[in-house]
């Protein structure tokens, strides 16, 4: 028998013949027999040709692909004679229609990959996993962070029962020196010079600002927008540190007394009544553990509860550790207000009771000598809550 193929017949795709389709699946192949239809519109504006195939409860469905430049064919040879046929073949590549089904039920888009991956490591991932993510979320919107602040927006305004923390200050009687000496850092009353009114570790403790080291240091290399710090002005006042030419002792204990300040905040913004498993520092967790065991009130038998002496405590303390890392001792009490979530009469209030007080004709806090400041008057007195 001769070699060569004789070419019998060739079909056109104008003809009207039955032109096989060759179908691709999207997602491997079709293992089984199936029935297959061919759907096309009877829309003269719209000819649009659809491939249909139902294979048990399985039914895949995609468009005919036609190229407008050029036509697909296949050679088919008879063995026995060898002779071929040249004839012309549609493509169209099929889906499972169960995607489709899953996106008219589904109300929101689903998740890209690197959501997806986001939100798993964020609910079951590690402690360093949750602040990897939240480390990148801090360059782009964070729709988590807007949330929140909205939620607390809202829980400061309508309290819900057993709640606590109003903005108007309690009214007591002429004798709570007791109460105030136990949510104030101890200052020297006697002191002559502003820089001595407070000293450093009558705030944060020694043991602590001494086991702050690597957390400083780190603090102080990382770019600021990695820093796991959410309130601005506290990285304002990281990013002052970190741009000076050349750095001092003072400017790396500045740095710790900021990452103590950090937890503060998160304290001062809790809502809930135990701080045992509650996150109040991404940075540390030494800060975290003391912060727990100072803050917690005394006079409750469950350990590591929070209550307003709590909350008092940790704004006495936040205000002046604002003053001690200013370098005029000053603070705006307006930035307090805000990043703190209080009214400004209170954050004045509770100024008041630190030896800070307004300036003329001003919002900024200065700390005085306590010599200097005048007595709290009655309606401004303190007193723990019953």
């Amino acid at each position: 028998m001769d070699d060569k193929i004789l070419i019998e017949t060739v079909h056109n795709h104008k003809q009207d013949v039955h032109v096989p389709t060759m179908m691709t699946f999207q997602n491997g192949s079709l293992g089984a027999t199936a029935n297959f239809s061919l759907i096309e519109s009877k829309n003269n504006r719209n000819s649009r040709k659809r491939a249909l195939v139902i294979a048990g409860k399985n039914v895949y469905t995609g468009e005919l692909e036609e190229n407008q430049q050029f036509d697909t064919y296949i050679c088919i040879r008879n063995k026995s004679t060898n002779k071929a046929t040249i004839v012309p073949v549609q493509q169209a590549l099929l889906s499972n229609n169960i995607y489709k089904k899953l996106e008219m039920k589904t109300t929101q888009p689903m998740l890209s990959k690197e959501h997806a991956t986001k939100k798993l490591l964020k609910e079951f991932g590690g402690r360093k996993a949750s602040r990897f993510v939240a480390n990148n979320e801090e360059m782009m919107v964070n729709v988590d962070v807007v949330r929140k602040e909205l939620d607390e927006t809202v829980q400061s305004s309508v309290r819900h029962e057993g709640e606590e923390d109003d903005d108007t200050l309690p009214e007591v009687n002429a004798n709570n020196a007791e109460y105030l000496a136990t949510i104030v850092p101890k200052c020297d009353k006697t002191a002559t010079k502003v820089s001595e009114v407070y000293d450093v570790v009558d705030v944060v403790p020694q043991s602590l600002l001494d086991r702050l080291e690597e957390e400083a240091k780190s603090v102080y290399t990382a770019p600021l927008e990695t820093l796991p710090i959410e309130s601005d002005y506290l990285r304002e006042c990281i990013k002052r540190i970190q741009d000076k030419e050349i750095s001092s002792k003072q400017d790396f204990l500045n740095i710790k007394l900021i990452i103590y300040m950090d937890a503060l905040q998160s304290l001062i913004a809790l809502r809930k009544r135990q701080m045992k498993y509650v996150e109040l520092s991404r940075i540390s967790e030494k800060v975290e553990n003391d912060i727990r065991h100072r803050f917690a009130d005394p006079n409750v038998a469950k350990s590591c509860t929070r209550t307003t002496f709590s909350t008092e405590k940790a704004l006495t303390h936040f205000i002046v550790l604002a003053l001690l890392i200013s370098d005029k001792h000053e603070v705006d009490a307006n930035i307090l207000s805000r990043i703190l979530r209080t009214s400004k009469q209170r954050i004045v209030s509770y100024a008041h009771i630190v030896n800070a007080r307004p300036k003329t004709r001003s919002d900024m806090l200065a700390l005085r000598l306590p010599s200097t400041v005048p007595p709290l008057t009655v309606s401004r007195r303190f007193q723990r809550k019953k």
